[in-house]
């Protein structure tokens, strides 16, 4: 059954138009004059309590919607790692159930499912790894991280330092967060195509909406997004890696 959603996701996303050509590649840079940042926006924990984003201020951030059930899953393997190699760098990784339903853990799952699922293998967020609550799905917050450590990835995978998983929240339609909001309204969307109308639970649709599970913004040191990268923009996180330094080296 896991195999089978995993194919599926994999399926949907790449047969649909805004998943071909330069899709290991393809990011847009955001406009950086807008006033707002990051900073202005709090967010739930997997434990349900209330975090501000200004906690993060100085550092470099790497913000991603996650899914426990999805084909690009795998990529959180490399999250530690990528983190390690650059002790600035944070990553927020938000769960959300928007995409073809593949984030049906409650918060309290999800890090199990992480775990011992997929990515498997004990995997765990190190210490620059940051997981919120859900965003919008089924399970519970405080189910998420046993989804991750016990499900997917699985294999009591847990989160570095500099990975940091929250609450389950909407990235897109009517509820969407207003963290999401400010993003997509700062950084252009890296597709003209959102996907298959019939995998995509939210409403209204636009076009500035994230168009699939792990698609990442990267933030700078003064909270202000500057790099949106399109789900499949990875290799093993080298893509996004690439535009750590040029953040890392900027005075504040």
């Amino acid at each position: 059954m896991l195999r089978f959603l995993a194919f599926l996701c994999t399926v949907i996303a790449f047969t649909d138009g805004a998943m071909r050509d330069d899709t290991e590649t393809r990011y847009k840079k955001c406009n950086e004059s807008v006033k707002s940042t990051i900073y202005d926006f709090e967010v739930e924990t997997l434990t349900g309590e209330r975090k501000s984003l200004s906690e993060f201020r100085g550092k470099v951030l790497l913000i991603v919607n996650v899914a426990t059930f999805c084909g690009y899953t795998e990529q959180y393997k490399d999250f530690n790692a990528i983190m390690e190699r650059n002790p600035g760098v944070e990553l927020l990784a938000f769960p959300c159930d928007q995409f073809h339903l593949q984030e049906p853990a409650r918060n309290d799952e999800i890090l199990n499912g992480l775990k011992y699922v997929r990515p498997g293998g004990n995997w765990t967020p190190g210490k620059q790894v940051h997981i919120f609550g859900q965003l919008q799905e089924p399970a519970r917050n405080d189910e998420i991280l046993n989804g991750l450590k016990y499900v997917r990835p699985g294999g009591n995978w847990t989160p570095g330092k500099q990975v940091h998983i929250f609450g389950k929240l909407e990235v897109n339609g009517e509820h969407e967060h207003p963290l999401y909001a400010f993003l997509k309204y700062t950084c252009p969307p890296t597709s003209d195509k959102i996907g298959n109308r019939d995998v995509l639970f939210w409403d209204p649709i636009k076009g500035s909406d994230v168009v699939w599970n792990f698609e990442k913004y990267l933030i700078d040191k003064r909270g202000r997004p500057r790099v949106r990268f399109f789900p499949g923009t990875w290799n093993n996180g080298k893509r996004v890696e690439e535009h750590f330094n040029e953040l890392l080296n900027e005075k504040i």
